[in-house]
């Protein structure tokens, strides 16, 4: 049988070591669960995006091009899904969004509201 002080000393470090793991699997949770747990793809997202910056990118303060960075996701989706159904005019963008699927339009959502605008 093992001394009292020796068995403390083994349950102090059980609860150490359960007390990392968990905070470690809720970060994972947080940081990386969240977006996958509603099937968004972040990394999906900043790949399609190479053909908004083609013309976002390079917007400046005074153009007709709206700077889509920070936006929320929300108003992203509805913007982006009025293009694709034609609700709103602009003949290019209904034509990129018209190639996008809902998965795609949330991954660039989520892209979009957290990337900063090139300089």
């Amino acid at each position: 049988m093992m001394p009292k002080a020796m068995a403390g000393q083994v349950w102090a470090r059980r609860q150490i070591r359960y007390r990392l793991f968990a905070a470690a699997t809720t970060f994972v949770l947080i940081v990386g669960g969240l977006p996958a747990a509603y099937g968004i793809d972040v990394e999906l997202g900043r790949y399609l995006s190479s053909e908004c910056m083609t013309c976002h990118g390079t917007a400046k303060a005074d153009s007709t091009i709206p700077n889509i960075f920070g936006l929320g996701q929300t108003r992203f989706v509805a913007a982006i899904k009025a293009y694709r159904d034609k609700a709103l005019p602009n003949p290019v963008m209904q034509t990129i969004a018209s190639r996008l699927s809902d998965d795609d339009i949330a991954a660039l959502a989520l892209y979009f509201q957290t990337a900063k605008k090139p300089k």
